[in-house]
């Protein structure tokens, strides 16, 4: 049970040690600052001090960071180091630190003029597509030989335009012909939904031409601002895109040269979002002209450390105090290092409330044993916890992504057990080659020859997994003086449902447990309508609740998805291994056994082990949390240097 402690501080400062002050704070990373602006609707707050806050200095570095930040963004398509799935943040002394933001007017010079390059990109490429949209639009027209600047003489106008290719086509010529005779008619190009045709005709027939022309739902085209022939439009179009190409290549050559800049510009990206959060922070404070004042949480195991490091530097009003018993404080969870990492587990459904007790400690091992029931298969287990091993020995990671990569190594060795408690070793692929010379046999028992077994246990474990449920309820009710609370909401359940449990074994178990459940029921009967003054009304909500054995009845069939589950992993280890011996041990049979196995196998371990995490995950969020935890609780979060790319070997160097 891990909640770690929380006591409440209050400080009064002089205006000119607030730097001093939330520097220090910052450094230390223990103190979550909490807002006070509530206060100032306060009387006796109001009017002695207002907010303090820089709302556009925050702006401001905001637009920075995103400007630095697009900057390495871009430059990363230049750089020789690419960033792998689990990349960690480059770590520096701080004389790099130091000696890099001395040089922050230059690099933001950098910036600038990363971003005036890719502005000219963007206009040489804009420029390019207007080109080649061109050229797309000149196409069809290549064998047209008059200048497109030439639309008229005296006497005559020419026209070009497109119709829709149709069967009547062709008889837009006929009509041309018989109407307006003193016209020229030539289809240029066509495609499979439009001609693009040609018209010249006498200036006299005009009306003539165009009332045919409508009729076949011509759409004039123009050129405008264009000179010469068509080819030669195109030939000048290609010139100018081949010319842009080479500019694009000398910009994009330009930016490149500032690739050696990367790792400068990660480092002033941490130090500007550093100082957006010490500048963002004084939101939260209140001030006057004089002093200010600032409150929040720190656990309580740092209080003094952080008492006296403050006293030391500066001579301020420091208070640390106790929580009030109703208070909520910041939510912060510290458990072992093997059960650290099912704090995902938690975190994902929600943080304990501050009435609640952390469930990690005693979720932790029901998660691991279940996962390993589902996927039950020791080479998986084998392959999972390698895997996982190796990245963890590789790359040092940290918050959630850490964690579930140390959860998935604990279910991995968890894997590993149970898939030698059934026999599970990529399936039965090992009797299948040797034709059943080898084999290695179940420590308990088979699953697919005995699923009946499997199903008895799992309803077995899953009672384990409620009880334990029940009881962190009981415990929270006893630790709040509810004792008979915790006796007869608790108590008599435990007695009626062990009791039907007993039931179900038969002999002598079946007569103890015949009694257990008369008077566990008796106990819920008479005791779970105690708050009604009423004696009917008591009895009848009392004889109510026993219709509450119908939901545990339903979660103890819940637990029927760890035989599912623990099937689905045989028997398609099972499917994968005999598709890959169809062709027998031949050459070309081993060869496709082997890629039918990687692949094969690849897959279910993967869909396997996803299975296996949400339903695990399940269990234990509707399950178990179900019986005792309430959660809501709110992270705490202190107020620390939070980067993205480097960490910074001394704490104290900013």
């Amino acid at each position: 049970m891990a909640i770690v402690k929380m006591s409440k501080l209050s400080l009064i400062g002089l205006e000119s040690d607030k730097g001093k002050i939330l520097d220090t704070l910052m450094s230390m990373g223990v103190v979550e600052i909490a807002e006070s602006s509530e206060k100032l609707s306060l009387d006796e707050w109001k009017d002695l001090v207002i907010q303090d806050g820089d709302s556009e200095k925050v702006a401001m570095l905001d637009d920075k960071i995103n400007k630095v930040k697009w900057a390495i963004d871009y430059l990363s398509k230049f750089s020789s180091k690419k960033k792998g799935l689990f990349s960690e943040k480059r770590s520096i002394d701080k004389n790099e630190y130091n000696k890099t933001i001395q040089n922050m007017d230059k690099l933001s010079s950098v910036v600038e003029s990363i971003h005036e390059y890719n502005d000219q990109l963007a206009y040489l490429k804009s420029e390019k597509n207007k080109y080649a949209n061109l050229i797309l639009s000149l196409e069809p027209w290549q064998q047209l030989t008059i200048p497109l600047n030439v639309t008229s003489t005296l006497t005559t106008t020419i026209s070009i335009g497109i119709v829709p290719h149709t069967s009547t086509s062709g008889r837009l010529k006929e009509d041309l012909i018989s109407e307006a005779p003193e016209s020229y008619f030539e289809i240029i190009s066509a495609d499979a939904q439009q001609d693009y045709i040609l018209v010249i005709y006498h200036n006299s027939c005009e009306e003539d031409i165009l009332k045919v022309l409508k009729r076949y739902n011509f759409s004039k085209v123009v050129f405008k601002e264009l000179e010469g022939t068509v080819k030669s439009n195109i030939d000048r179009a290609q010139k100018n895109i081949t010319r842009i190409d080479k500019e694009c290549e000398k910009v994009e050559k330009e930016i490149s040269e500032f690739a050696k800049y990367k790792d400068d510009l990660e480092i002033l990206h941490d130090y500007l979002l550093i100082e957006r959060d010490r500048v963002k922070i004084l939101d939260n404070l209140l001030k006057t002209s004089r002093v200010f004042y600032l409150e929040g949480w720190v656990p309580s195991e740092l209080s003094e450390k952080l008492k006296n490091k403050i006293n030391s530097q500066v001579e301020c009003f420091l208070e640390i105090t106790e929580p009030d018993k109703d208070e909520d404080f910041p939510i912060l969870l510290k458990n072992k290092k093997l059960v650290q990492p099912f704090e995902a587990i938690t975190e994902m459904y929600s943080l304990p409330s501050t009435r609640d007790v952390d469930p990690t400690f005693l979720m932790a091992p029901f998660y691991c044993f279940f996962f390993g029931m589902m996927v039950s298969d020791a080479a998986y287990g084998i392959v999972m916890a390698l895997v996982t091993g190796i990245i963890l020995l590789k790359y040092k990671l940290q918050g959630t992504m850490g964690k579930m990569i140390k959860l998935l190594f604990l279910c991995g060795i968890s894997t590993i057990v149970w898939g030698a408690m059934f026999g599970g070793w990529f399936g039965d692929i090992l009797p299948l080659v040797s034709g059943g010379k080898l084999n290695i046999p179940p420590i308990w028992f088979n699953p697919l020859d005995n699923p009946m077994k499997l199903l008895i246990w799992s309803m077995v474990f899953g009672g384990v997994h409620l009880f334990t449920g029940m009881g962190i309820k009981a415990y929270m009710l006893i630790k709040e003086g509810k004792t008979f609370d915790a006796i007869f909401d608790i108590g008599s359940w435990y007695i009626l449902l062990i009791g039907a449990a007993l039931l179900l074994v038969g002999g002598t178990p079946a007569q103890v447990g015949k009694y257990m459940a008369i008077v566990g029921a008796a106990m819920l009967i008479l005791t779970q309508g105690r708050s009604n003054k009423n004696i009917v009304k008591r009895l009848l909500s009392g004889v109510l609740s026993l219709y509450n054995i119908t939901g545990y009845l339903s979660d103890v069939l819940s637990y029927s998805r760890l035989l599912a589950l623990g099937l689905g992993t045989g028997v398609i280890a099972s499917v994968v291994n005999t598709l890959g011996t169809l062709f027998g041990f031949n050459a070309i049979g081993i060869i496709l056994l082997i890629i039918v196995f990687i692949i094969g196998h690849t897959f279910n371990i993967a869909i396997n082990a996803l299975g296996a995490y949400v339903h695990s995950s399940r269990l234990q969020y509707v399950e178990f949390f179900g019986k005792f935890y309430e959660g809501g609780g709110k992270r705490f979060e202190p107020f620390k240097k939070n980067t993205k790319y480097i960490t910074l070997n001394d704490k104290e160097a900013i």
